[in-house]
């Protein structure tokens, strides 16, 4: 039985488990605090139903923006597939046989899907969501 196309991958570019399960968490923790400090925020400035919301979607989308663009100064332009996953670990270009083909042109390859990480990992839109309307109803009800 031939190697799957996820198995292909990961003999090419290994992953080390520990290590991706150290920057899903890293990436957790930070969503948990900016979440909860935008909750702070929106209840100290008085924001309301979908204007509380939407500063939660922009304040996400900044500080997604900004430890994509950490992860692509740190990789040296290679993207987030350094450091995460992405889907099932497979690599962009594997064919049937095993070759790569395309690439970054440097040697390295780039995972697929593992932007989604960045932007939708690390519980953005779960418990990061919780510990933002937390403190927005917490702050937004001490200072009614």
């Amino acid at each position: 039985m031939p190697p799957t196309k996820q198995e292909l991958s990961l003999l090419i570019n290994p992953l080390v488990p520990e290590s991706v399960q150290h920057n899903n968490r890293t990436l957790t923790s930070l969503h948990s605090l900016t979440s909860f400090l935008l909750g702070l925020t929106a209840g100290i400035l008085s924001l309301q139903s979908t204007t509380g919301f939407a500063f939660y979607l922009l304040g996400t989308i900044l500080v997604s923006g900004l430890f994509h663009l950490l992860l692509l100064y740190r990789s040296g332009g290679l993207g987030a597939g350094v450091y995460f996953a992405g889907a099932n670990g497979e690599i962009e270009g594997v064919d049937e046989k095993g070759l790569v083909s395309g690439g970054s042109g440097m040697g390295a390859v780039l995972r697929r899907g593992a932007w989604r990480d960045v932007w939708f990992g690390g519980g953005v839109l779960g418990e990061a969501l919780s510990g933002f309307v937390l403190g927005w109803a917490g702050v937004g009800g001490v200072l009614r």
